[in-house]
């Protein structure tokens, strides 16, 4: 038996603790750059939690050291199922329609470094399309059409072979690429009304359409937020040492900026949301953890499609640092999510897509 000197620390004060931590970061919206930064801890001090839940079970301390775990388990009930659902999901039924949403990274995520194009990341996206029916509306973010090869001509073959009647973006030519880049948005769904989303200091502004769904108008609002950064850099000067301080810094630095680009583009997006005459689907690369900051503003407005009808994990990115979920659907409360699915066969981008059915309310 344990004696009773131990218990205080591990079944009080730690789980205090970890609460503290829990609902610093998760439960109130504190908008400053230290607390977004221990957000980033979040899901280790979760897998710390589990543990210490799961002694003061197997362990089963008195009475008074069992209060801190309880209180533990309902303060990361809300964390625990923005990181995993554990649900099982029937197969997709019943939906008035659907939507994709797919950071497709230009169709070639390595395009920045060869500035070449990638026809069988271009080919595998046509197949998908040939080989199943098409979402109902389909969002692309780091769209890119160009002419100097066949398969670039994405616009054309998406609205082909998706049977798409109408194609909205909000192109700029990248000179670099030799191409247009954008947000993109099509869709078979009648559509009354598209436009553009301003983003200041953006790499992408974003785009918006009102697509008519049983009779009611929804509109679906595509846009990608300022990114991470955190791919680490090899300094071939430096020593492993001087590499792993180098990084270190660096990548804190530049999660710093892209926080303070997402605040801003943020307030331009709850503005654009708050003055919507209807329901929204929001389509978005977040670029940011579901404890963020960012991730929670979207969520006081609209439920999130994995939250509600997805399962698992429900990481959307698999590259480094792989274990993440920052492409996501949100949407109005007169809408509701049937089935949700992250597309994990499709390694097209460093992104997955993720795809949702919709039923109006």
């Amino acid at each position: 038996m344990r004696s009773s000197s131990t218990r205080p620390g591990l079944f009080a004060r730690l789980p205090g603790l970890l609460a503290t931590y829990t609902v610093t970061t998760s439960h109130l919206l504190v908008d400053n750059w230290w607390t977004e930064f221990l957000r980033f801890g979040l899901p280790f001090v979760l897998m710390v939690s589990l543990v210490v839940m799961a002694l003061a079970v197997i362990l089963r301390p008195t009475w008074p050291h069992f209060i801190m775990p309880v209180v533990l388990f309902l303060v990361t009930m809300k964390p625990m199922r923005e990181t995993c659902v554990l649900a099982l999901r029937p197969e997709p039924i019943g939906h008035d329609f659907t939507v994709m949403s797919f950071n497709a990274a230009l169709f070639n995520p390595y395009r920045p470094h060869t500035l070449d194009s990638h026809p069988e990341l271009y080919h595998q996206f046509y197949d998908h399309l040939r080989a199943e029916p098409a979402a109902d509306v389909l969002c692309i973010q780091e769209f890119f059409h160009s002419s100097q090869a066949v398969e670039e001509l994405a616009v054309d073959s998406i609205v082909h072979l998706g049977d798409y009647s109408f194609f909205y973006a909000n192109p700029s030519f990248d000179e670099k690429y030799q191409g247009m880049v954008s947000a993109a948005i099509f869709s078979r769904l009648p559509v009354v009304g598209s436009g553009r989303v301003d983003l200041s200091g953006s790499l992408y502004d974003g785009c918006w359409s009102d697509v008519v769904a049983k009779a009611d108008t929804v509109r679906v609002v595509n846009f990608q937020l300022r990114s991470m950064s955190i791919r680490p850099l090899w300094v071939h000067r430096l020593d492993l040492v001087g590499n792993l301080v180098f990084n270190l810094l660096n990548i804190h630095d530049r999660l710093r900026a892209g926080w303070t680009a997402r605040r801003k583009e943020m307030d331009e997006i709850d503005a654009f949301l708050t003055a919507s005459p209807h329901p929204v689907i929001v389509c978005a690369d977040i670029n940011a953890l579901p404890y963020s900051t960012t991730y929670q503003r979207l969520k006081r407005r609209y439920a999130n499609s994995f939250e509600t009808a997805g399962s698992g994990f429900g990481f959307t990115y698999h590259h480094f640092p792989w274990l993440i979920r920052i492409d996501n659907q949100f949407f109005d409360a007169r809408l509701r999510a049937t089935w949700f699915h992250t597309r994990r066969d499709l390694h097209i981008s460093d992104h997955y897509p993720i795809m949702t059915g919709y039923a109006v309310e």
